[in-house]
Formats: C-alpha cells, sequence, structure tokens
C-alpha cells in the first residue's frame, strides 16, 4: 500500500509514526513500513521531535553536520524525496503531513492536560503511565537526538512527580506508586521524587515498601560515593508511620555518612518493616 501510494503521489492516511522506545512507523492496518532508507527515517525523526517546521538549511545543518552547506542540503533532498508522501513544505519549512500521528506528541498532549487538568490527573489509569516509561530514540547517539531526549526526560520526570502527588493527596495511593516507582526508575537520585514514593506507599498502608525505598536511596548514594544535604528522615512530613522510620540500627560500625546518616543492611528490611507493622 504504501508503495502505491508513493508512486500515486497520494498522501498516506493515518500514518502511526513511533519514536519512543525505538523508532517504527506503521500504516492504519498496523503493519510495518519498512520500506524507508536510514537518511528517510533520520529525517522523519527529526521532525517528528521538533515543536514547529524547521528550514531545509536548519535540518540538513542538524542532520548532516559533518558535510559542506550544499552537499548537506542535497543529502537533504534525496531524504526528503525517499519520503516526500509524508511530509509538506510550507514558507515556514519542512513538517510532517497532518495524517502522521507521533506518539511522542500523545504523550506531551497527556503530560500537560494532566498538569493542567485536574480531572484529567485523577483520572489517569495504569496503562497511561506505563506509556511514558520508554525514552526517545533510545539507541540513537546524534547530537539533536541527545538534546531532545533530556528535554523529554526532564519534562516526564517534573510531570509524573507532580502527578504521583497529586494522586497521593486525592486518595488514590495506587495510581500515585504507578507513577511515582516511575520517576524513581527514570531518575533514582532525584530526592523530591523518592520521597513522592515514599509518601505514596505510606498513604496505601505499605510501610515496609516504604522502608525499602528508604534503605534504597541512602545506599545508593553511598555506592555514588555522596549523602544527601539532610538526613534522609526529614525529607518525610509528619505521619502516623513516622515512628517506623526511626526503629532502624546501624551495624556498620563506624560507617557514617553526612550528618549521622547511617546504612542499615539490606537483610534488616523486612524484619523492620514486619516488626513496625505489628507494633502498628
Amino acid at each position: 500500500m504504501f508503495e502505491d501510494q508513493r508512486r500515486s503521489g497520494a498522501p498516506v492516511p493515518g500514518v502511526q509514526l513511533r519514536v519512543l522506545g525505538g523508532f517504527e512507523l506503521r500504516t492504519p492496518g498496523g503493519a510495518e513500513i519498512s520500506a524507508i532508507d536510514l537518511d528517510g527515517r533520520r529525517l522523519l525523526a527529526a521532525l517528528a521531535v521538533g515543536a514547529a517546521p524547521k528550514t531545509r538549511t536548519e535540518l540538513s545543518a542538524m542532520l548532516w553536520p559533518e558535510l559542506p552547506r550544499v552537499s548537506a542540503l542535497a543529502a537533504l533532498s534525496s531524504a526528503k524525496a525517499a519520503v516526500a508522501d509524508l511530509v509538506t513544505e510550507n514558507g515556514r519549512g519542512l513538517a510532517l503531513v497532518a495524517e502522521v500521528t507521533v506518539d511522542l506528541v500523545e504523550a506531551l498532549r497527556r503530560l500537560r492536560e494532566w498538569q493542567r487538568d485536574s480531572g484529567q490527573a485523577l483520572s489517569v489509569t495504569a496503562e497511561e503511565i506505563a506509556t511514558l516509561g520508554d525514552d526517545l530514540l533510545p539507541s540513537w547517539s546524534e547530537a539533536w537526538v541527545e538534546q531532545e531526549r533530556k528535554r523529554f526526560h526532564q519534562v516526564r520526570v517534573h510531570a509524573l512527580e507532580s502527578l504521583c502527588r497529586r494522586l497521593t493527596q486525592a486518595g488514590q495511593p495506587e495510581s500515585a506508586i504507578r507513577a511515582g516507582q516511575l520517576v524513581v526508575d527514570l531518575d533514582p537520585l532525584r530526592e523530591s521524587a523518592r520521597r513522592a514514593l515514599i509518601e505514596a506507599h505510606l498513604a496505601a498502608g505499605n510501610v515496609s515498601e516504604a522502608v525499602h525505598q528508604y534503605d534504597t536511596f541512602v545506599e545508593l548514594c553511598a555506592a555514588l560515593g555522596f549523602a544527601p544535604d539532610a538526613e534522609l528522615r526529614s525529607f518525610f512530613p509528619p505521619s502516623p508511620a513516622w515512628p517506623v522510620l526511626h526503629v532502624r540500627r546501624p551495624i556498620h560500625p563506624g560507617y557514617a555518612v553526612g550528618r549521622g546518616v547511617r546504612f542499615d543492611a539490606p537483610g534488616r528490611r523486612a524484619k523492620v518493616g514486619a516488626g513496625a507493622a505489628v507494633r502498628g
């Protein structure tokens, strides 16, 4: 179907372009479109991650920075010809045709809605949260991809952490845990995200898991040779489960980090969590 439409010059309706987790182009029926060379894929990806149309000069310099300007523009023209039915050009520059849907655009739209609309945020599903676990073109190492990957990473980390807190406050700790865990997986050293996840676990009554998250964070800091600026217990708000986080006893004599924070052995976590739960 794709080749027939390319020869006829007809647009391809409903083509799905995936750039999260890898590059993939599919027809409306779900069949993968593979008859595109590498430069054509790179051009489509560059247009997919951009927020606005890009001029030929901008695109050629971005995609072929090692080539002279004339050669880069020629390479762009060749790449555009290979995907002519998926790309349009107007006075502002090149862009994907409206019939192409991009998963990154949908993901960013969803994140904006969650931040703007409380109703949308509180009705989020586990599946919607899970779709945000993939990085942008993870196997691509080009400079422009890395820049866009970092930008998307920051946007979703901030939005998911905010979502985690809002869901906890709204009495939906299980969904909050899913969002918080995803943020922690994306950025294990993000202190505010770890705190949000711990608060969600405490709200759900998962005391032992909250303690486990506490331990994991402290031990990760120790392994990397640094400690938080203040004792980790200062990250937690007042809570009925607060005493649980104080029953820990150091088992590494003399090994302290920062302001007296000591590290417990992983083997004590289950005992601490179970004992605290019984006392509660």
